[in-house]
């Protein structure tokens, strides 16, 4: 028996155990079997725009199988800047088998298997397994045939742009870097250098902050990334891997690292390759990984109103653009758990996943000159957008996958704070909308810079980022919410006081007060859509809330307290406007020259949560809802937050009503149907599934003055069995029938005295829409 011979029997047996565990994985997830909202398609794709999502978190993959062609993996990293911060694919892989499977007219199938956290495909007799291994940097191409087949992989090049044409500051020069690819003895390498570029330099001397350019890494220079191709019982020949055999274990290995030589780089990929593989035990540990995970959290409804036959009925794509599943119920449910999948394929890596596609652009229909580094909206981690993808991860217990996104405003903050005291004079630190990862805000307005507008000068000449000062106080939210639920004593204070500590003492210094010793935040504007404002309603609201959990938790030093317990005794009250009668919360205290579509004044319900059923004020969100400026913006779509705000006014018909039209919507221009449609956002748009996810989960259960509301907004037409995660490291779950809750439980058991329960409700005559 050769060597070669020897090879192949072992990777034989390695598949076979593969396959079983599968089944085993499958059979044993959380909430009954996430199998359910499997997307199935069943044929080829026409071209690479039919791309199916894979990751492991930090690297990821789009897989598309095309018709009389070939299997491709798009490749992702969660860290491959080039040197203007737009992430770039780490490459792509093309991988021929013949016979082809893949001809038309040949049975075929190819199955998200949400489970097991991989890729299956059954096509003419031959079987394929794609995973991205949950524990280290490599994916796998399992290739099984019950008759030899010859098998070719190799790298497959596009030609690179230099940066995306949406980036405000650019540097492009005319012939942009290209990937570079090395053939050795088992393998083929191939990396992409950025080199010694970079514009991180040119923005510190742009913020005039030259001296924090020794003090912190680039993040951009000399970044290098790129993969390993390999596989037991294959060998390159000609740029290729190739081999014929009845079974193949194809693996690519991904590596980035910033380091001036590239055989540095090359050496540490290859050191990364050589770790032993055992693919029966990294596939049972990556199930292992995969089934804790879907057993964390769980949320599976379906319309109790339709015969069993036509429930939880899913089509795997919508090519009109329009989802047209019967079961509104399971829709919803497979679009939150969909979304929580995507987030755990590229939220596991140190940079936070970007709103416009994360690690899953890719080539989209109609879009003239598409290639695989193509991303509408460029390099911005623009904040309305970014923190809906986190605000979920809270109650479905998937706090780990929130650190990059604490983590990236967290290391900025030093940056931030010299960058505010040289531009402003004063103390403090401030975050706007486009926090890019050198630290600048080269893409916010016109100019990257705050206007420097005295009190009652602002005329609304300024940009739509120009007074927005939100996002900080958000983050400080985000965090004191994370600090509550998961009870980290070092994350409150190591990051949570220091970065909260800056926030608000930009706010206290950078404002004057009124002559009753209120803040007066002049010039303001109500987050981009009010260019002229004072007291806005989310900055007031974002002010009481931080400075409130703050106190409560008895977070930082006695000098901080002391500190915030003056600030926030200077802080006015959210302003309420009369309308016909009653009582509705104001966008501001006066504003004026609409420029966008947000629904400001809704903010004090969430994320800055001052009111809200549990908080006792029902009847002023409800009536803030009905007579809100924007009603179902964007046709339900992308950042607009209707369905958050009707959870906690208490109505579940409106929430259930607007979360089946937001996920209806899918795109025409790429095959997989949970990516969102592009406008105003990209495709995919993955902040328009974080908003639906969040007020799923606030239709189950909502928090407030220290009760538990228990179904405070849930439909009775709508079954469900659910699992989420609560304040206090509480865990509480359930189960509702027919219009009944049947069984709840919560753990700890000593928090059962602060559960309200709801009943369903039933649907009402008219919409209060």
């Amino acid at each position: 028996m050769t060597r070669l011979d020897m090879n192949r029997r072992v990777v034989w047996r390695a598949l076979s155990a593969v396959l079983v565990l599968g089944m085993m994985c499958a059979s044993a997830a959380g909430g009954g079997s996430i199998g359910r909202y499997n997307v199935i398609w069943e044929s080829p794709s026409k071209d690479e725009t039919g791309q199916m999502p894979l990751g492991n978190g930090d690297i990821a993959a789009g897989v598309y199988a095309i018709e009389d062609g070939d299997l491709y993996l798009l490749l992702a990293k969660n860290d491959a800047f080039n040197y203007n911060g737009d992430i770039f694919k780490t490459g792509r892989v093309r991988i021929s088998l013949a016979p082809n499977p893949f001809v038309k007219g040949k049975k075929f199938r190819q199955t998200l298997d949400l489970a097991t956290g991989s890729i299956r495909i059954a096509a003419g007799g031959v079987s394929v397994r794609i995973w991205a291994d949950a524990n280290r940097p490599v994916y796998h191409v399992q290739i099984n045939s019950p008759a030899e087949i010859s098998v070719t992989a190799a790298p497959d090049f596009w030609k690179r742009v230099d940066d995306c044409r949406h980036n405000c500051a650019r540097a492009p020069i005319k012939n942009p870097t290209q990937d570079v690819r090395a053939d050795r003895k088992n393998s083929i390498l191939w990396y992409f250098a950025v080199g010694d570029r970079s514009t991180y330099a040119s923005d510190m001397k742009y913020y005039d902050v030259e001296h924090m350019i020794a003090k912190y890494p680039d993040p951009y220079r000399f970044n290098t990334f790129g993969n390993l191709l390999e596989g037991p019982g294959m060998a390159p020949k000609s740029g290729k891997l190739v081999g014929k055999g009845k079974s193949f274990d194809i693996r690519i290995h991904s590596l980035t690292k910033q380091t001036p030589k590239i055989e540095t780089w090359i050496e540490a990929i290859e050191r990364l390759a050589s770790k032993p593989v055992d693919a029966k035990k990294d596939f049972e540990a990556h199930c292992r990984w995969w089934k804790a995970f879907w057993d964390r959290s769980w949320i599976i409804a379906s319309d109790n109103t339709l015969p069993p036959d036509q429930r939880e009925k899913f089509k795997g794509e919508a090519p009109s653009g329009t989802r047209t599943e019967a079961d509104g119920g399971a829709l919803v449910s497979q679009s939150y758990n969909v979304f929580r999948f995507i987030m755990a394929c590229q939220s596991r890596g140190r940079i936070q996943a970007k709103f416009n596609g994360g690690l899953f652009t890719q080539p989209l229909r109609g879009r003239k000159n598409a290639q695989g580094d193509d991303r509408l909206w460029g390099r911005r981690y623009t904040y309305q957008n970014q923190r809906l993808l986190y605000w979920p991860l809270l109650m479905s217990g998937d706090g780990d996958l929130m650190k990059p996104f604490f983590n990236y405003y967290w290391n900025l903050l030093p940056t931030r704070k010299a960058i505010t005291k040289a531009w402003f004079g004063h103390e403090g630190a401030y975050y706007r909308e486009n926090i890019e990862p050198t630290g600048g805000e080269r893409d916010c307005g016109r100019s990257g810079k705050p206007p420097k507008t005295k009190p009652g000068e602002n005329k609304g000449r300024g940009y739509y980022h120009s007074y927005y000062f939100t996002c900080g106080l958000e983050t400080v939210t985000m965090m004191a919410e994370y600090v509550k639920y998961s009870g980290d004593k070092e994350f409150r204070d190591t990051v949570l006081v220091p970065f909260a500590r800056e926030v608000l003492l930009f706010f206290d210094k950078h404002y004057q007060r009124d002559a009753d010793g209120k803040i007066r935040l002049d010039p303001a504007m109500v987050l981009e859509t009010w260019w002229i404002a004072i007291n806005p309603a989310p900055d007031i609201a974002g002010l009481q809330f931080c400075l409130d959990e703050l106190l409560a938790m008895k977070a930082g030093t006695p000098e901080d307290q002391k500190n915030w317990r003056r600030f926030r005794a200077e802080i006015p009250p959210v302003f309420l406007r009369e309308i016909e009668g009653r009582k509705a919360i104001a966008p501001a205290k006066e504003w004026s020259k609409r420029k966008n579509a947000e629904n400001g004044e809704l903010y004090p319900v969430f994320p800055f949560r001052c009111f809200g059923l549990g908080l006792g004020t029902k009847e002023i969100v409800e009536w803030t809802m009905k007579h809100r400026m924007l009603k179902n913006a964007f046709g339900y779509r992308c950042w607009t937050q209707d369905q958050i705000h009707w959870a906690y006014a208490g109505n579940a018909w409106e929430a259930k009503d607007g979360l089946i039209h937001r996920f209806r919507s899918a795109s025409k221009q790429c095959r997989f149907p949970l990516y969102g449609r592009a406008g105003p956002d990209s495709c995919p748009d993955f902040d328009h599934f974080g908003s639906g996810s969040t007020a799923l989960q606030r239709m189950l259960v909502q928090e407030a003055a220290g009760k538990i509301l228990l179904l405070p907004a849930w439909p009775a037409d709508w079954d469900v069995d659910f699992k989420l995660h609560l304040e206090k490291s509480t865990v509480i779950s359930g189960k509702v029938v027919d219009g009944k809750l049947t069984e709840w439980t919560i753990e700890p058991a000593a928090r059962k005295k602060d559960v309200v329960v709801y009943k369903p409700q039933i649907a009402p005559k008219r919409p209060v829409r």
